[in-house]
């Protein structure tokens, strides 16, 4: 096999995908045409998607995804979609979060919430190679009373759909709003597990508290080294947290939040031996999946076969499963080693 085909045949584990951020193309224009299904206009739509060339010009390509998820139908088609791309792609354990979000006269959050469930439930049968989860997110911008929302709406569903509903996602424009950190040790004594988007951009004094609140895993960590925007201080706090790290080279890249995948922080904490995993971040915005992902980070580091493997091994340990589900998951990616390295 070539690294790409290699890299697509490996069990792989995706623990940072944004749901909407995931539709791929086709997904749009079905979602444009249920809005719209007297109109052709749908072209535009795909086109303003692939138009973006920092950070915050990434965020407003949010809007036109948002603008198509406005039922609990669309909600479901999206969903659905995603999962079917990902199974696809030969991922065997999905992460997806994703902020409730309420439509007067269309759609409640709680039944945004209800229509993702509904597409994990029949995903369990029409494909049963890929483990699902729902993270619920909180976005920054969206202020304090939403994120409270958010939180308790986290809670009462993971009551309620515990083999779905696993954590909490702290994300949303890093140039705007709270870490709401007091609102997250809430989720965490209810049982939920925290995923916190952090150093996205340069922000010493944000970075040091949400490393010091300790979540269970954080997203990109962009501006923490000395080389890329941070200081040594705030790596030394990172590698001595031990706090798992959510990496996504082309979500990056495609932002400008480093230079080029060469300059990549991933170079710094896979060289340090810090637990990490790869990711995709939104495959549908950036025109990735998990496998480029892994054949880019072979490519560009250096990362042999068997490395390769290993990373995916590792994400294991880092997902918000149950023991038992840990250990069938490592089982298959295991298989998959044995069965190539005859």
């Amino acid at each position: 096999m070539n690294l790409q085909d290699f890299c697509q045949s490996l069990p792989k584990l995706e623990l940072h995908a944004h749901l909407n951020g995931s539709l791929g193309t086709d997904t749009l224009k079905k979602l444009y045409k249920m809005q719209n299904p007297n109109s052709e206009d749908c072209e535009n739509i795909i086109t303003n998607v692939e138009k973006f060339s920092s950070l915050s010009e990434c965020f407003k390509v949010f809007d036109v995804a948002h603008s198509l998820t406005v039922t609990p139908e669309a909600v479901f088609h999206s969903a659905y979609d995603v999962i079917e791309e990902f199974n696809a792609d030969n991922v065997i354990y999905l992460e997806l979060r994703s902020t409730p979000r309420a439509i007067d006269g269309q759609m409640s959050k709680q039944e945004y919430i209800e229509a993702i469930i509904k597409a994990f439930r029949l995903c369990k049968t029409d494909f049963p190679d890929i483990l699902v989860k729902l993270l619920i997110s909180i976005n920054r911008k969206q202020g304090y009373k939403s994120a409270e929302e958010n939180i308790d709406l986290a809670i009462n569903f993971f009551k309620k759909y515990p083999q779905y509903i696993v954590g909490l996602d702290l994300s949303g424009d890093p140039m705007t709003g709270d870490a709401f950190l007091e609102l997250l040790k809430k989720a965490r004594i209810a049982g939920l597990k925290i995923a916190a988007h952090c150093a996205e951009i340069s922000n010493e004094i944000e970075t040091k508290d949400i490393l010091e609140f300790k979540p269970d895993r954080l997203g990109h960590c962009t501006c923490v080294h000395p080389n890329l925007q941070g200081s040594n201080k705030l790596l030394d706090m990172l590698f001595t947290s031990k706090i798992p790290v959510e990496l996504c080279l082309t979500s990056n890249v495609r932002c400008k939040t480093v230079p080029s995948y060469e300059s990549h922080q991933f170079k710094y904490f896979y060289e340090a031996k810090h637990p990490i995993c790869l990711c995709t971040d939104d495959k549908g915005i950036f025109h990735t999946s998990l496998s480029k992902e892994y054949a880019i980070a072979s490519s560009t580091f250096g990362l042999g076969r068997e490395e390769l493997v290993t990373l995916s091994m590792l994400a294991v340990q880092y997902a918000f499963a149950t023991a038992e589900e840990k250990s069938l998951l490592l089982s298959r990616i295991e298989g998959f080693s044995c069965e190539t390295n005859k």
